[in-house]
């Protein structure tokens, strides 16, 4: 079974990315993902036998849970220079709670098999995958323009998951195999009267 982690966004957020996305047009040859798939991953197990999806499943009904507030910061591109392969939309907010969680969850994964990545983790959520170069550079030009506009409100990132991932020629099925509700980022301080 081909599982993987991640955080589930708000479906207004989602909504806000699939229709940023849908702006772009015909500008690249790009499979856009749809806005009920968008997600931040924290760690992609690939192929795992059933041993090892109870073992991941249970390492995340177990890893402990931080409320995350977060937000867009910017569109992008990897590799980050030459021709583009992913278009994401990166994060702001609390992103180092993000990359302990992901950390955690890397070695609790690590002991059902699951090798590391060996590149570093950064927190975003994919938009697309490019699927030639045709049109490329353009994308890329709209993507800073674009990215330089995003709404920077703050959102409760909603639940961590554990997915089953089948790849199908209209693209991937994801399943959930486990949710937890993320515990909701506590809200600010009521201002201090002034005395008197």
């Amino acid at each position: 079974m081909r599982c993987f982690v991640a955080i589930d966004l708000p479906p207004p957020v989602c909504n806000y990315l699939a229709g940023l996305a849908g702006q772009f047009g015909n500008k690249g040859n790009v499979r856009w993902v749809p806005a009920d798939q968008l997600h931040l991953t924290l760690v992609f197990a690939g192929e795992l036998g059933p041993g090892a999806v109870d073992g991941l499943r249970e390492e995340v009904r177990t890893v402990g849970l931080p409320p995350l507030s977060l937000r867009l910061a910017g569109l992008g591109h990897f590799p980050p220079r030459g021709e583009p392969r992913v278009v994401w939309a990166g994060l702001g907010g609390d992103v180092e709670q993000v990359a302990r969680l992901q950390q955690d969850l890397a070695a609790r994964a690590e002991r059902h098999g699951v090798p590391r990545e060996a590149r570093p983790f950064v927190p975003h959520v994919t938009l697309g995958r490019v699927k030639s170069p045709f049109g490329a550079l353009a994308l890329v030009e709209q993507l800073r323009a674009a990215g330089a506009a995003l709404r920077p409100k703050p959102f409760a990132a909603e639940s961590l998951c554990l997915y089953a991932s089948e790849l199908r020629p209209g693209g991937p099925i994801h399943t959930v195999l486990l949710r937890r509700p993320l515990p909701p980022p506590a809200s600010a301080a009521p201002p201090t009267p002034s005395p008197g």
